[in-house]
């Protein structure tokens, strides 16, 4: 069930984030921040305050379900997209690091190991490396 809910909430900011980038009028990138920030919350609950100062382990450590970590780490990345939407490459960046090595947590704690994690892992992981260069 829980799962279910974090990847409608995925799905309904990608969507939101997507049309942004299209730059449809209809939707603003605080829309798309509120939401992400409604996720968050529902998905870490009262520890949503604690888990940005803590690293990528820690932050698996207490979440426990790879689900929950992978979701995280989607969210995350979606932060990523909406900071680069507010021209700010440094913070998208950062965002998009942190989401990639939660990814990682989750994947490493996961068995079976999904496939698509593996590929969107190796996908930000590319993207990463390509904005250093």
């Amino acid at each position: 069930m829980q799962r279910d809910v974090v990847l409608r909430w995925i799905d309904t900011i990608s969507a939101l984030i997507a049309r942004i980038l299209r730059h449809d009028p209809t939707v603003t990138i605080d829309l798309a921040q509120a939401q992400l920030d409604e996720a968050k919350g529902m998905l870490l609950g009262p520890v949503e305050l604690l888990v940005p100062h803590l690293s990528p382990g820690q932050i698996a450590d207490l979440l426990f379900d790879p689900f929950r970590i992978y979701g995280y780490a989607q969210l995350l990345a979606l932060e990523s997209a909406i900071a680069g939407a507010r021209s700010d490459p440094a913070a998208a960046r950062r965002l998009a690091a942190r989401a990639t090595s939660l990814a990682r947590e989750a994947l490493d704690r996961s068995d079976p190991k999904p496939a698509e994690w593996a590929a969107w892992i190796a996908a930000a992981e590319d993207e990463l490396a390509a904005g250093s260069e």
